[in-house]
């Protein structure tokens, strides 16, 4: 039952230790993702921003520039006479040779109508240019350069484009465009990827830094589990803890001092069991005798011996009571030796076999141990006894005898009457009992002697196929 716990526990402390280190990634991985989003854009917003302002002002100058080379009646000519298709070429090659001096993508001339004059360059940019800033054409001034926001071609490469008004001679007017390709979004661009990059490295190397931060804090989290564990099982040979200075150390320590009181505590209680059941020894023997001397002042009448057999008869039970009392509180002597645990449990089966005469005890198996045979053979016999009482109408008990690596290992079955799962973690306690005349120390015992031995014993299941008990015992 034990070992099902103290999966549960082991469980529980893996979730725990997973759920923690991944926590602590998730929020430092977080908290890194927003730091350097809220440091690193604002630089590429900032530097994108300004390589697009420069490159308008960079438009409003050249587009001044360029309005200043065209010849108004030349242009006059050409909306004039639309057919003298010499005089648009002169124009376009003129204007053609401006694009290598101000590094633009396009140059075109629109008339008052919407419709372009004439195009030198990109012809795709300076059509769809003109489709989708015709409001900014619209509202071209004489003076006054208008800039557009980024636009892009079906090839997705960007541009961004000028406008300004050209007065003509008849009063009329055409707006002068110009396209330059936005180059300087694929510097941000690489810009971008580098911010994106530096994340991805620095969000790694601190969830590296962050997984093995979390190790330092849940690997003694399990120790501490494992330490809870040892100590609910009763056993002595606790796992070692670190001396920490921080607060898993003060955890540590207070589960240390805790330990040391649980073991004061249970020491003082026994030694004061063991007092009281010695007060009590005495005054039973003298009872005993007592009742055997009426018995024989009466003259053994038929009345007598009635009564003076049940108070014998309760004498001895209250005897049995004080002497489990005793073998609860008293210590293990230290005279253990190598004895053959087949032997011990073919004489327990047999003294059983007096108080279950139709029982099946099957032994399989070979193995000895170094122990005390006596106090083994107590609690050999209390198991037993208990796993025959559980299937009152066909009581049988199967024992295995195994050699494991860990230790000799008794398997102790029965197929009787499950133990209820509401009480299956308490029956190794001591005065817990089901049984309306029962003391509550046979497994209790059985416990305390066998850890006493640097052993183990643990109710493996408990269900409607039967019930067994695990006892380990060291070689």
């Amino acid at each position: 039952m034990f070992d099902n716990f103290k999966g549960k526990i082991t469980r529980r402390g893996e979730i725990l230790s997973f759920k923690l280190s991944w926590k602590m990634v998730l929020f430092i991985g977080l908290l890194i993702i927003f730091v350097t989003v809220a440091i690193s854009y604002p630089i590429y917003w900032q530097t994108r921003q300004g390589l697009e302002n420069q490159l308008t002002e960079q438009l409003r100058q050249n587009i001044n520039l360029i309005k200043m080379q065209i010849d108004p009646s030349l242009l006059n000519l050409i909306i004039e006479y639309p057919e003298l298709h010499s005089l648009k070429d002169s124009l376009k090659k003129a204007l053609s040779r401006q694009l290598e001096l101000y590094s633009v993508q396009a140059i075109y001339l629109i008339d008052s109508t919407g419709l372009i004059i004439v195009i030198a360059g990109n012809q795709e940019s300076a059509l769809k240019s003109t489709l989708v800033h015709a409001h900014e054409i619209a509202n071209a001034a004489d003076d006054l350069a208008l800039s557009t926001p980024l636009f892009a071609d079906r090839a997705g490469n960007y541009y961004k484009s000028a406008f300004t008004a050209l007065r003509l001679e008849n009063g009329k007017s055409c707006v002068v465009g110009l396209d330059a390709s936005a180059g300087f979004l694929e510097s941000t661009r690489k810009l971008r990827n580098q911010i994106f990059s530096v994340i991805a490295v620095i969000l790694v190397i601190c969830i590296g830094l962050v997984l093995l931060l979390a190790r330092t804090l849940t690997h003694p989290l399990e120790k501490l589990t494992d330490y809870a564990i040892a100590i609910g099982q009763g056993r002595n040979d606790l796992p070692a803890l670190r001396n920490r200075k921080d607060e898993i150390g003060l955890l540590g320590a207070t589960m240390q001092k805790m330990h040391s009181a649980l073991l004061q505590r249970e020491k003082e209680n026994k030694q004061f069991l063991a007092s009281v059941a010695h007060e009590i020894r005495n005054p039973l023997g003298g009872m005993k005798i007592n009742a055997e001397l009426l018995l024989e002042e009466t003259g053994n009448s038929a009345t007598a011996i009635k009564y003076t057999t049940a108070i014998a008869r309760e004498i001895e039970r209250l005897s049995q009571i004080v002497e489990s009392f005793l073998t609860y509180a008293r210590p293990l002597s230290a005279n253990l030796v190598v004895s053959d645990l087949n032997k011990l449990l073919n004489e327990a089966a047999a003294d059983l076999k007096r108080e279950f005469p139709s029982a099946k005890i099957n032994i399989s198996g070979q193995a000895q141990a170094r122990i005390n045979p006596g106090k083994i053979r107590h609690c050999l016999y209390n198991l037993l006894r208990n796993g025959l009482e559980a299937a009152p109408q066909n009581p049988q008990v199967n024992i295995e005898l195994l050699q494991k690596l860990n230790g000799i290992e008794v398997r102790i079955f029965n197929p009787g009457t499950p133990i209820p799962v509401e009480i299956q973690s308490q029956i190794f306690e001591a005065f817990f009992s089901t049984k309306p005349d029962g003391v509550g120390l046979g497994l209790a015992i059985a416990k305390s002697l066998i850890e006493q031995h640097g052993g183990r014993i643990d109710l493996d299941h408990s269900d409607a196929d039967g019930t067994e008990f695990v006892i380990i015992l060291p070689e």
